[in-house]
C-alpha cells in the first residue's frame, strides 16, 4: 500500500515539473488623461487613452527546451480605455505579435516586430521614452516620409551582449507578387556600457518601383545618477524630391521630489522647407510601484508652410492647416498590473 502511495504521487508530481520549465505572464497597462487640446485653430476638452503608455494587454512566455535553447512569445494588443475597444480597427494584436527561439546564439523572432530603428529611439534616446507628447513618436507613422517603427510578416535576429554591443537584423516581407516588393531590411546596434548608450539603425523598403525609401536614426544617452541627457536625429529619405523628413530631439530629465520631471526640445523639417519646432515638458509623480500620475504640456510652432503635429502614446494632434500651432495640456493616471 505504501508503495502504491509513494508511485502515486512520484506519477502526480510529472505534469508539475513539466509546467516548472515554462512560464506565461498576463501584463498590460491601464493609462488614460484629461486633456485641453489646441490644434491652432479650435480648443477641445477631451478624455485620452495613452497620455504617458499606450493601455494594452499583453500575453508573454518562455518554454526551456533543454540545452540552453528557449521558446518564447509575446501577444500583445492596444486597448482604448476611453472606450473600452481595441486601439486598432483591423489588427487585434496591433502591438507586438511573435514567436521565437532564444539561446546562446541570439534570439530569432517571427512576426509582428519592433524594428531595428525603434530599437534606437525608444527609451534609450528619447526622454519622452516614446510617451509623453513632444517626443518623437511624431517621426513615425505610415506616410511614405515617415519612420517605420513595427514590421508586419518580419523575420528579426537579435545577436547576444557583446560587452554590451548588441546587433540586430529584421527582414519584413511585402508579399508582393508583382510591382515593387515592399520588402524591408533593418540593421541596427546598440552598444550600453554602465550610464553611456549609444545607437545607430538603417532601414531601406522597396514601395517604388524607381528607386528606395531609406530611414536612419541615431542615437545616445548618459545618465549622471538622478540627472538623465538623451537625444536623436531620425530621418526618412523616400525616393523622390523635396520630401525627405528630419527630426532632432534633445531633452533631459532629473529626480524632483518623489518623481521625475522630463523636457525635451524637438525641431522638424522636410526638404521642401517645412519647419516646425517644438517644446515639451512633464512630470510624474509615483503613488506605488505600479500606480503613478502625470501631468504633461507640449507645443509646437510651425512655419508658414509646416503642418507637424505631436503625438503620445494613445493619441495624435494634428495642427488645423498649415502655418497653425498646436499645443496641449494633460493630467493623468497610469497602473501598471
Amino acid at each position: 500500500m505504501q508503495y502504491k502511495f509513494v508511485a502515486a504521487a512520484l506519477l502526480a508530481s510529472i505534469p508539475f515539473a513539466a509546467v516548472a520549465q515554462s512560464s506565461v505572464t498576463i501584463y498590460g497597462i491601464a493609462d488614460a488623461a484629461v486633456a485641453a487640446e489646441n490644434d491652432g485653430s479650435n480648443k477641445v476638452v477631451k478624455l485620452n487613452n495613452g497620455g504617458r503608455s499606450s493601455s494594452r494587454l499583453g500575453f508573454r512566455g518562455t518554454e526551456d527546451l533543454g540545452g540552453g535553447l528557449n521558446a518564447l512569445f509575446n501577444l500583445e494588443s492596444g486597448i482604448d480605455l476611453t472606450t473600452g475597444q481595441s486601439s486598432s480597427t483591423s489588427t487585434f494584436f496591433n502591438r507586438r505579435a511573435i514567436v521565437g527561439l532564444g539561446g546562446g546564439f541570439g534570439t530569432v523572432t517571427l512576426g509582428r516586430e519592433y524594428s531595428p530603428i525603434d530599437s534606437v529611439v525608444a527609451s534609450p534616446s528619447d526622454i519622452m521614452e516614446l510617451s509623453f507628447a513632444g517626443g518623437s513618436l511624431s517621426a513615425f507613422g505610415s506616410a511614405r516620409n515617415r519612420l517605420t517603427r513595427r514590421l508586419d510578416n518580419s523575420i528579426n535576429y537579435k545577436t547576444p551582449s557583446f560587452n554590451g554591443l548588441v546587433g540586430r537584423l529584421a527582414y519584413a516581407l511585402g508579399e508582393q507578387a508583382t510591382g515593387p516588393s515592399k520588402d524591408l531590411l533593418g540593421l541596427g546596434v546598440n552598444y550600453s556600457n554602465g550610464p553611456l548608450f549609444l545607437g545607430a539603425a538603417y532601414q531601406t523598403s522597396k514601395r517604388v518601383a524607381a528607386g528606395d525609401d531609406k530611414e536612419y536614426a541615431v542615437g545616445a544617452g548618459y545618465n549622471f545618477g538622478a540627472f538623465d541627457v538623451k537625444a536623436n536625429y531620425l530621418v526618412s529619405d523616400p525616393d523622390g524630391a523635396n520630401i525627405k523628413f528630419e527630426q532632432f530631439n534633445l531633452g533631459a530629465s532629473v529626480g524632483l521630489g518623489s518623481g521625475r520631471l522630463y523636457a525635451n526640445l524637438q525641431q522638424n523639417k522636410i526638404e521642401s522647407g517645412a519647419k516646425g519646432k517644438g517644446f515639451a515638458v512633464a512630470y510624474a509623480y509615483p503613488l506605488s510601484k505600479r500606480t503613478s500620475l502625470y501631468t504633461s504640456y507640449a507645443t509646437l510652432r510651425n512655419n508658414a508652410i509646416g503642418q507637424f503635429g505631436m503625438e503620445s502614446s494613445g493619441t495624435k494632434l494634428a495642427p488645423a492647416a498649415l502655418g497653425t500651432d498646436p499645443s496641449v495640456f494633460a493630467v493623468g493616471v497610469r497602473h501598471l498590473f
